[in-house]
């Protein structure tokens, strides 16, 4: 076991993983035939089965945060770092009672529709476009990160050199494919996240905890978490045998009778950051989703509201499953790595620690086919989400800025071509900021997206579709306050910062920036009057599919 993980030749996994790639950049490929138009390019015509829409949604979702950072949290400090995945699900029950078919009524492709829909003018859509940007940009930057790990351990590449090959990959796909090769290509990506994720439990269980995986929950609740064992234990890294699982038990064992009073890996709590931290975290994962622009895009790939709610639904189910694995996966990594993971934890590597886990686990389980499965599930899940975030900001930047207000007369071509370089710039700018943000833990990175997103589109879409007192002064208030608020404390939080202003730094910006873009909101809009075309835009929105 030990480090020597890191770094080796792997021509079979790297073969399972290229073999993935290509198979993705066909269906891409063979899509070419059926995107000729801007709305095929943007959403498909609106002609994706609910279902297949479902499966494609939760590939999106289901992003290097799911696949690699929170099973690697778990790995590192137990069950705590679970309501992580907790907060993903929940924010997909909010989607689909409050938003999910009246934004699908409502809407035609971004979000800026919705909101010129009800208050008219073009003002909205380039706002709507720069929180689009901000927000997908920034959630770019950890799957970059995720996969920069990946190749790095797959191939001993550069970290700089992999994040440009990574950023080169996803930006051809969406050039290459529009919204319908991302679609294939999602929900393919998201059946080779259940599979290796599932894989990883049965192996597990099968070799070493007496083929039942309720044996691997009952192991951790006699395991002290590797995060608090480096703290107890450090100096048996030097003398305790590491090279076989049967040693990593037992390094847990002694670790546990050296310091009996230890929570474990199942004692809630422990690995809990305070209070005010939990709550910001939790807020920002509940309402994000319901204001992440590649999510909210796929909405408008299907024909009614009613496949919008039903294409939810899938992906809920989905979601169930999938992080219920990833409980056991992330468990069972930390008993079978334990020596593996305390070095690292030891050595200052937290981020490939967190983020390589998963592979990790894999690589002992069964040697480079295994890994190459895990490592394909995690390129997976990182094009998944990356081409739905590029493909919702190039849509939103050629439809409400192009389209919209630079050149209304453009035909389809040239919105597209305008939507193609965007990607390519698009991602430029993410490779920069994944060299800057290395060391992030891509769940913690993720979760920061999701605070945005809670305090800019989130607010506006709830309160747009459900309360008619909404001005369009309000909502254009609300946006740029909810996005000032949560960048300056986002950023305070990457620059390493205790405070702004005296403002305690949380780990997500929800808890200060969505109660004050919600409140600027009603106060904006109780001194305005401007309310749109209400009555008309709520018959719409309100529809029954």
């Amino acid at each position: 076991m030990g480090g020597g993980l890191v770094g080796f030749d792997n021509p079979v996994a790297v073969s399972i993983v290229l073999f993935t790639i290509a198979i993705s950049f066909l269906i891409s490929y063979l899509s070419i035939r059926w995107t000729r138009t801007t709305t095929d390019f943007y959403v498909a015509s609106g002609k994706i089965p609910w279902k297949l829409n479902g499966a494609a949604m939760f590939g999106d979702y289901c992003s290097a945060a799911s696949f690699l950072g929170i099973a690697g949290a778990i790995a590192l400090s137990g069950v705590d770092k679970w309501w992580i995945a907790i907060g993903f699900f929940g924010a997909w029950i909010v989607l689909l009672l409050v938003l999910a078919g009246p934004l699908k009524s409502a809407g035609k492709f971004t979000v800026g529709d919705v909101l010129v829909g009800r208050f008219g003018g073009r003002s909205l859509k380039l706002i709507a476009m720069v929180g689009t940007v901000v927000i997908g940009t920034l959630y770019l930057v950890p799957q970059i990160v995720g996969a920069g790990h990946l190749f790095n351990l797959l191939l001993g590449w550069d970290y700089m050199t992999t994040v440009f090959v990574t950023g080169a990959f996803m930006a051809m796909m969406v050039i290459i494919g529009g919204m319908r090769g991302t679609t294939y290509n999602q929900a393919l990506q998201g059946l080779i996240l259940i599979v290796a994720m599932f894989a990883l439990v049965i192996v597990a269980s099968s070799i070493y905890f007496d083929g039942n995986p309720l044996r691997i929950i009952a192991q951790a609740k006699e395991t002290v978490s590797t995060t608090e064992a480096v703290k107890i234990g450090r100096d048996l890294l030097a003398t305790a045998p590491t090279e076989t699982v049967e040693d990593a038990f037992a390094l847990a064992q002694t670790i546990r009778e050296m310091a009996p009073e230890t929570p474990t890996a199942m004692t809630p709590g422990v690995a809990v950051p305070g209070m005010w931290n939990q709550l910001s975290l939790v807020l920002g994962l509940l309402l994000g989703t319901a204001g992440l622009p590649h999510v909210l895009i796929r909405l408008y790939t299907v024909k009614d509201a009613r496949a919008a709610q039903k294409s939810v639904e899938v992906t809920i189910i989905g979601l169930a499953i999938f992080y219920i694995a990833v409980l056991f996966a992330g468990l069972a990594a930390m008993m079978i790595l334990y020596p593996t993971l305390m070095e690292l934890l030891a050595a200052g590597e937290i981020g490939v620690a967190t983020n390589m886990a998963v592979p990790f686990l894999g690589m002992e389980l069964g040697g480079e086919v295994f890994l190459g499965i895990i490592a394909a599930g995690a390129m997976a899940a990182m094009l998944s989400t990356s081409v739905g975030l590029l493909i919702s900001m190039t849509t939103s930047l050629a439809h409400d800025v192009y389209a919209g207000i630079i050149k209304p007369e453009s035909s389809d071509r040239e919105r597209v071509v305008f939507a193609k370089v965007g990607a390519a710039v698009f991602t430029v700018i993410a490779i920069v900021a994944s060299i800057w943000l290395r060391e992030q833990n891509v769940a913690v990175l993720v979760g920061m997206c999701f605070g945005i997103a809670a305090s800019t589109f989130a607010p506006i879409l709830i309160l747009s579709i459900w309360w008619k007192g909404l001005t369009k002064e309000g909502a254009v208030s609300g946006l740029v306050v909810g996005l000032v608020f949560s960048l300056i404390f986002t950023f305070a939080r990457f620059l390493e910062m205790s405070s702004v202003f005296g403002i305690p730094v949380l780990v997500n910006p929800a808890l200060y920036s969505v109660p004050v873009a919600f409140l600027t909101i009603f106060v904006v809009s109780y001194y305005t009057s401007n309310q749109g075309d209400v009555e008309k835009f709520m018959a719409v929105a309100h529809r029954k599919a």
